[in-house]
């Protein structure tokens, strides 16, 4: 029966579709990089040989096509075992007005210019590689009938790129949306908006009369990564937050590592920026005047306002100096450690302090795992600032 199983990841084509030549370009297909929660843990489908699974989305509009092709399929009669259910497993995720005509799909693109945002526009910038390609960020805090329609066909591609992902309620009026356009012009010249990523914000409730926003996803398409519109739609979220009074500071819902290099990224780079940054204060521990500018303007939780701490002092310690890099690594162990002792006061969050004393020698090993893991992260947020500073 291996012969009539087939990847779930490989078999599954998806495109963003600008124009009509952009349909048969192989260059413009990608893949999903999970598919278990459509197709179950293994990833896998069975019944096909050569199964491809094509989801076409229209660029602006998001109208979807869908076809499924193989070159056999198997013989329940002869194998006593049928073929999975393909549209069976997809039609819980997708919208039930998908399009199977290949000649109809491509005729919506005819009406993609006639597509305009949802929402408020918040944010433009131009795109780091390219000055040519102009964005804009618009946020939806009230949704309409049809918003909801385009918005489940934009975020069907978290089923196959977030671990553990779930579509959001419309019904609660506390989730806000922020999605990223890019401006294009079609064939004939005229202005298009296609989405290439967003994020999902709760604002919670915190007594007596704040708000704590989270931010529950974010993703950019895979066309669109590596080209620095994460970290471009995170600052527009600290801009949009940073004036309301309401606010206490912004959260993330289990962040993956990718994201939180982004974000350790954005946040260092913010707080470099700071009018009150000094290297030489922030190397005596003089830094809490700084922190302050810094939640202020960025509402950045405790915590990661530890982070940024952490990796901006690796970036001015002296690592061949053996007292100042002693200083350091007790300053992160500390924090290390804290899961072992009494809840750390916010001073502590601030403050150098010495370790602890433990009581086995097991857990001054994984004490030191757990730094050198950290520091190994660390330096890639450096690299990226490094990279970005030439």
């Amino acid at each position: 029966m291996e012969k009539f199983i087939v990847n779930s990841n490989t078999a599954l084509e998806l495109k963003l579709v600008r124009k009509s030549s952009d349909i048969n370009d192989t260059k413009m297909a990608f893949y999903p990089e999970v598919t278990y929660q459509v197709f179950g843990n293994v990833e896998k489908i069975f019944g096909y040989k050569d199964l491809i699974i094509k989801m076409y989305y229209a660029a602006c509009s998001l109208k979807l096509y869908v076809n499924i092709s193989f070159s056999s399929k198997i013989d329940p009669e002869k194998y006593d075992i049928k073929a999975d259910n393909i549209m069976e497993k997809l039609k819980d995720y997708i919208p039930l007005d998908f399009i199977t005509n290949i000649d109809v799909f491509e005729k919506c693109l005819d009406d993609e210019s006639l597509y305009t945002p949802y929402g408020t526009q918040i944010y433009q910038f131009s795109c780091d590689i390219s000055e040519e390609n102009t964005f804009e960020v618009y946020l939806i805090e009230k949704e309409s009938t049809k918003f909801k329609d385009y918005f489940n066909r934009l975020q069907t591609f978290v089923l196959w790129y977030i671990d553990s992902s779930n579509f959001i309620d419309f019904d609660d009026a506390k989730w806000k949306i922020f999605i990223v356009y890019e401006l294009y012009k079609n064939e004939n010249g005229i202005v298009c908006y296609a989405p290439v990523g967003y994020a999902t914000i709760y604002e919670y409730f915190a007594y007596p009369d704040k708000i704590r926003p989270r931010i529950s996803q974010m993703l950019i398409l895979p066309p669109f990564q590596r080209k620095g519109l994460c970290a471009k739609l995170l600052n527009s979220i600290y801009k949009h937050y940073s004036t309301n009074s309401n606010v206490i500071d912004i959260t993330v819902e289990s962040p993956n590592d990718e994201f939180q290099l982004v974000r350790d990224f954005v946040d260092v780079t913010n707080f470099h920026s700071l009018k009150t940054f000094d290297k030489e204060k922030f190397k005596k521990f003089e830094y809490q005047e700084m922190v302050e500018e810094f939640k202020k303007l960025f509402k950045v939780n405790q915590k990661q306002v530890r982070r940024v701490l952490e990796i901006i002092l690796l970036e001015l310690t002296n690592r061949f100096d053996t007292d100042e890099y002693e200083k350091y690594k007790k300053f992160v162990k500390t924090r290390l450690n804290w899961p072992f002792q009494k809840k750390p006061t916010k001073l502590m969050l601030l403050m150098p302090t010495e370790v602890p004393i433990v009581d086995s020698k097991d857990s001054y090993d994984e004490l030191d795992v757990e730094f050198n893991e950290l520091i190994s992260f660390y330096e890639k947020v450096l690299k990226r600032l490094e990279m970005h500073s030439v």
